[in-house]
């Protein structure tokens, strides 16, 4: 059967959602194809647009005549479409934007033949009753769908809510929808479809279930003009040729009633697209609006305001609008200035465009754009940069100062406290021209400690009560010697350590007296201090 024929038979279109169709009798609701083992026959009948097909061993455009195997992954593309047969009896048309893989049985007596859809919809004919064993099976995402003998049509898409959908719609024959999740596990719940039947599955990897038709149960009455273009026209067709009820759309206009003449509205049948009831809708009359200026008034010259239909937009009154005379306006610009000449301003009426006043406009001045360097400085020589007016061209130039050195040191001296040692130097070097100078470095400060030096040697000692001190330090760095300053010698520090009496009537009393800083003792009997260089008896 060529494609023609096959088109011409199945006028109709069956969407297949979260579900998968089985073939009652044998037919599941997969697809079954051909296996590389020879003993089906899966030919590419028809082909139109770009139909890939890949595989281990193929990945390219179908052509007609070709052979389709187990495991072919096929994918139509937009405007695109296929037509294939397998065993010479069951016909598959794949719509635009379809994709599926085909699987094969194992069994060499016809087998099984499983369709697995992604997306899209397929058109399904099997003309011969299945033999015993043999199954056709279409699977969708959420469905498996079996068959007998039948036609029928499974289309897959991705809702906004984020779940798969299949519609599935039976032609003739019957068609078995058992339910499964996204991941594959079956539910349990599965349905039977008969002619001029369709069903709706939604689902996705947590459930699967049949969406509560508009009819009994979980069956449909589609409104087919909301499908696909090229689906409508085969469905209608085949539905126009057979013995139905008629289910209505609501009114649809079909003429538009205007002011003064009558329109008209129709309800045609949802399932055949024929017209059953039509009804007259009467003129709206005329709907006047408010006043709007048709013709604009001149400064001299009268207008004209007029009331319109706001439906048919017919002029209904008009009346007549005295002129506005010249009216002041804004300063326009008729020459522009220069640079360095004056340009021209003038006001012309917003009416009329009638010019009542002009006056010259200032000289704009030069507007220089970012300067350009026309001759790079180096560290000891100048340069020169140029700026370009933006409006003239005219250039001012101007000198650049000389970079001056970059130096960076390339090796240093170290200096010492000691100024009988020689001078230290940074010596440098610079990194774009590659000139040298020596940079005198300054001498540390010496660094006075106490040291083993300067008291093993008597450069530092403390004044005592009766000799005088010295304090000298040390440079740790150079060894030189700083200071040498005397210190006076204390002086005895005397206090009265202890009254004697002298007599057993103690009427005499000796006194003692001792330093509290050398605890040299001294006696007497008049309690008077004793003399500063006192040494001690």
């Amino acid at each position: 059967m060529s494609k023609g024929a096959f088109l011409a038979t199945l006028k109709g279109k069956i969407i297949a959602g979260v579900a998968s169709l089985a073939v009652v009798g044998g037919v599941a609701a997969g697809v079954i194809i051909a296996n590389k083992m020879g003993y089906r026959t899966i030919a590419v009948e028809e082909v139109s647009g770009s139909v890939i097909a890949r595989s281990e061993t193929r990945d390219g455009q179908l052509m007609e005549g070709e052979r389709l195997y187990g495991g072919d992954y096929v994918q139509v593309a937009t405007s695109s479409g296929l037509t294939m047969c397998t065993d010479n009896t069951k016909y598959l048309y794949a719509d635009e934007d379809t994709s599926f893989r085909l699987e094969a049985g194992d069994r060499k007596d016809k087998g099984d033949i499983r369709i697995l859809m992604d997306a899209g919809s397929t058109l399904h004919k099997i003309e011969k009753k299945l033999g015993k064993g043999e199954n056709y099976q279409v699977d969708t995402p959420n469905s498996t769908m079996s068959v007998r003998g039948t036609t029928f049509r499974v289309t897959v898409y991705k809702g906004r809510d984020g779940l798969t959908y299949t519609l599935t719609e039976v032609i003739d024959g019957e068609v078995v929808v058992a339910l499964k999740t996204e991941d594959g596990t079956y539910t349990g719940v599965e349905e039977s479809f008969g002619p001029g039947e369709s069903a709706l599955m939604r689902g996705n990897d947590v459930f699967s279930e049949f969406v509560p038709g508009n009819s009994d149960g979980d069956t449909w009455v589609l409104d087919y003009n909301k499908l696909p273009e090229d689906s409508v026209e085969r469905l209608v067709t085949l539905l126009k040729n057979s013995e139905h009820e008629h289910v209505l759309t609501d009114w649809t206009v079909t003429l538009e009633p205007t002011c003064e003449t009558a329109g008209s509205r129709e309800k045609t049948c949802l399932v055949c697209d024929k017209i059953v009831e039509t009804e007259s809708l009467e003129a709206l009359g005329h709907k006047p609006g408010d006043w709007e200026v048709g013709t604009e008034p001149g400064c001299e010259t009268k207008g004209e305001r007029v009331i319109k239909c706001t439906v048919c937009d017919s002029v209904l009154e008009t009346e007549e609008i005295e002129a506005t005379g010249h009216a002041d306006a804004e300063w326009i610009v008729v020459e522009e200035p220069g640079c360095e000449t004056q340009g021209k301003r003038a006001k012309a009426c917003p009416i009329c465009g009638k010019e009542f006043k002009t006056e010259k406009i200032k000289a704009a001045g030069h507007k220089y754009g970012d300067w350009i360097e026309t001759s790079a400085p180096s560290c000891t020589d100048k340069g020169e940069r140029k700026q370009v007016c933006e409006t003239c061209g005219k250039e001012k130039v101007q000198t650049v100062a000389a970079t001056g050195h970059s130096w960076e040191e390339t090796s240093r001296e170290t200096p010492t406290c000691d100024t009988g040692r020689p001078e230290a130097y940074s010596h440098q070097k610079c990194k774009v021209c590659n000139a040298t100078r020596d940079i005198l470095l300054p001498r540390p400060a010496h660094n006075f400690q106490i040291t083993e030096y300067v008291v093993a040697n008597g450069y530092w000692k403390d004044p005592t009560c009766l000799e005088e001190g010295i304090h000298t330090t040390q440079c740790t760095v150079c060894q030189q010697l700083n200071g040498g300053d005397h210190i006076p010698a204390l002086g005895h520090d005397w206090y009265i350590s202890m009254q004697i009496p002298a007599n057993a009537q103690g009427t005499v009393i000796e006194y003692r007296w001792a330093c509290n800083n050398c605890d040299v003792e001294y006696m007497n009997q008049t309690g008077a201090t004793p003399p500063s260089d006192y040494a001690g008896y």
